[in-house]
C-alpha cells in the first residue's frame, strides 16, 4: 500500500488548506463560505465530471475533510457531499441538483436514521410512495434545499428517496447544539413522492445505504483526524509559549508526556484512516478496515481534544479562543451515525462473520 498522495490529491489538499484558512466561522455566513468552496471547485472532488465534478476520488474527498477538520469548520460537508452526493451520483439521478452543489449554489443533506435505522416509513401509492415519520439532529438540514432519505417500506426493506424540502407535508425545525453546526428536525406528514424521486427501491436500497454509510464513516474519520491535528497544533504552540515558574509549561514532564501521547494518537488515526480510504477508493472490501478506523479514531480523537482542553486550562473554555471549537465538533462527530460502542459492536460482527 502506498498512502502518498498523487499530484491531483495534493492539489486538492493544498487548495482546501488555503480556502479553510480564510473562511469565516460565523454561522450567519455559511452560505457565503459554501459558495467560496464552490468557486474553488472543491465541492465536486468525488462527483462525476458530467455534473461539474472533478472525479479526483474518495481519497481526495477525505483530504478535503481533513483540512476542514484542521480548520474547525462546521460546514455540512459530510451530509452534502457524502450522505447525499455519493448516492445521487451512484444512482445517476438528480444531475441538476449535483451540478448546483458543485457550483456552491445548493446544499444537500442526508437522513439515514440513528445507527442506520431509518426514522421514516414509506408505503406504496399508485406509481409513487407516501412518506411519514420524524428524524432529529439531521446535520445541514436548516441550510439544505433537498435531502436524500432512507425509509422503511411495507416489506420492511429500505428504500432511498430524493426529497425536495419545499414539498407539501415537509416540516423543517432548526435545532440548537453547542458545536454551532446546522442541525434540524425533519417531519414528514403524508408526503407524496413520485417514481422519479425514488433513488433505489426495496431489494436494492440496503446495499446502497450500506455503501453510503461506510463512506460516511470513513469521511468522519478523515474529519476527526483533521480536528485532532488542529487541536494538537494549538496545544503544542500554547505549551511552548505559556510560562510557569519561569519556564514554558511544555518543558514539564507531565505536560510533555500528555502532548507526546496525543501525537501518537494522531499518527495512529492517520494510519487507519488512510488505509481504509486506500482500499475503499479501489473498490476493495474495506468494511472491516472502516470499522477498525472508526473505532480507533472515535476513541483517539476524544483523547486528543480532551488533552488539548486540559493543557490549555481555563483558556480552553474561552469562546474567543479557538480550542473549544475542536472539542465541541469532535464530540458531535464522535456520536454522529453511531458512537464508539456501535462501531466496536459492528467490528465484532464482521470478525465473527
Amino acid at each position: 500500500m502506498d498512502f502518498d498522495f498523487d499530484e491531483s490529491q495534493l492539489a486538492v489538499r493544498d487548495l482546501a488548506r488555503q480556502c479553510f484558512a480564510r473562511l469565516p466561522h460565523d454561522p450567519e455566513r455559511e452560505r457565503e463560505a459554501w459558495r467560496e468552496l464552490g468557486r474553488a471547485q472543491l465541492l465536486g472532488v468525488a462527483l462525476p465530471s458530467a455534473v461539474g465534478g472533478s472525479e479526483v476520488g474518495l481519497v481526495a474527498l477525505c483530504a478535503l475533510l481533513e483540512q476542514a477538520g484542521q480548520a474547525a469548520s462546521a460546514l455540512p460537508l459530510i451530509p452534502a457531499l457524502v450522505l447525499a452526493g455519493l448516492p445521487l451520483a451512484r444512482a445517476d439521478a438528480a444531475r441538476d441538483r449535483l451540478s448546483a452543489v458543485c457550483a456552491g449554489e445548493s446544499i444537500l443533506c442526508g437522513a439515514f436514521g440513528t445507527a442506520g435505522e431509518p426514522g421514516f416509513q414509506a408505503r406504496r401509492a399508485g406509481e409513487g410512495y407516501v412518506l411519514d415519520g420524524v428524524e432529529s439532529c439531521v446535520e445541514g438540514l436548516p441550510l439544505a434545499d433537498a435531502a436524500v432519505i432512507a425509509a422503511r417500506t411495507e416489506s420492511a426493506e429500505r428504500a432511498l428517496f430524493c426529497l425536495d424540502l419545499s414539498s407539501p407535508g415537509v416540516r423543517v425545525q432548526a435545532q440548537s447544539v453547542p458545536s454551532g453546526c446546522a442541525l434540524g428536525r425533519l417531519t414528514l406528514s403524508r408526503v407524496e413522492l413520485g417514481a422519479a424521486s425514488l433513488l433505489s427501491g426495496p431489494g436494492h436500497a440496503d446495499a446502497l445505504c450500506a455503501w453510503t454509510l461506510d463512506r460516511a464513516y470513513l469521511a468522519q474519520c478523515a474529519y476527526e483526524l483533521g480536528l485532532a491535528q488542529g487541536a494538537l497544533a494549538l496545544t503544542a504552540r500554547y505549551a511552548s509559549e505559556r510560562k510557569q515558574f519561569g519556564r514554558p509549561i511544555g518543558t514539564f514532564q507531565a505536560v510533555a508526556q500528555r502532548i507526546a501521547d496525543a501525537h501518537i494518537a494522531v499518527e495512529t488515526m492517520r494510519l487507519v484512516t488512510w488505509r481504509a480510504a486506500w482500499l475503499a477508493e479501489r473498490g476493495l472490501d474495506a468494511q472491516r478496515e472502516i470499522a477498525v478506523a472508526r473505532t480507533i479514531v472515535t476513541r483517539a480523537g476524544h483523547e486528543v481534544v480532551c488533552a488539548a482542553q486540559h493543557i490549555h486550562g481555563g483558556l480552553g473554555f474561552d469562546r474567543d479562543y479557538p480550542v473549544h471549537r475542536y472539542f465541541l465538533l469532535s464530540k458531535q462527530n464522535e456520536l454522529r451515525l453511531g458512537g464508539h460502542g456501535f462501531h466496536l459492536g459492528r467490528l465484532g460482527r464482521l470478525i465473527a462473520a
